[in-house]
């Protein structure tokens, strides 16, 4: 089985400039917290709620631990986003529910702070984890859900050759609401 290591470092450019993706840090704890209730406002319409517990130092190592291990099973490949030269934290893009065997096949999620949206980050992110994916992990098939009526990550994931497939039926809870999305998919002989 390919796999990859906790030191897993991506390199991109997308239209606004030169992204760098790799695993969380410890280091990264300050820009990830200030990012998160920055933009809260900004995710919640499209993300499983959180509270402010979510973003604290101890719920922040507990993630880095879980991560850790998640590489190192090959379970999951969660990157952070970082833009230009000072590697300002912009966003994640994450690959998780990594199955082997007959599957081959992972879950995409992925998220960039209000700021700098629209600059072409998500699509050039989600490229080259979906490469990542491919290439390195060689999976087969990767997918994603998104909301109907999110026409920007729709948007981000038909510009990356990701086919709609249908509609799940009440697939996460956000808002306290089980909510539809619509799932895409992108296999490896796309």
């Amino acid at each position: 089985m390919p796999q990859a290591s906790i030191h897993t470092l991506l390199k991109v450019h997308a239209s606004g400039g030169a992204l760098t993706l790799r695993h969380p840090r410890w280091a990264d704890y300050e820009s990830w917290s200030h990012l998160r209730r920055d933009n809260k406002e900004w995710l919640a319409p499209w993300e499983p709620g959180w509270s402010d517990s979510h973003i604290t130092r101890i719920t922040y190592r507990t993630h880095l631990s879980r991560y850790k291990k998640f590489v190192q099973t090959g379970k999951a490949y969660p990157f952070h986003v970082f833009y230009g030269v000072d590697e300002t934290l912009i966003g994640a893009c994450n690959l998780s529910h990594i199955e082997r065997g007959s599957a081959q096949s992972a879950r995409l999620g992925y998220w960039i702070g209000e700021k700098f949206a629209r600059n072409g980050f998500a699509r050039s992110s989600v490229e080259a984890v979906t490469r990542f994916g491919f290439e390195t992990l060689g999976l087969h098939r990767i997918e994603a859900a998104v909301q109907p009526e999110n026409l920007a990550s729709i948007s981000v994931l038909e510009s990356q050759n990701f086919t709609r497939e249908g509609i799940s039926r009440g697939y996460l809870k956000i808002d306290k609401v089980w909510r539809d999305h619509v799932i895409f998919a992108k296999l490896s002989s796309d």
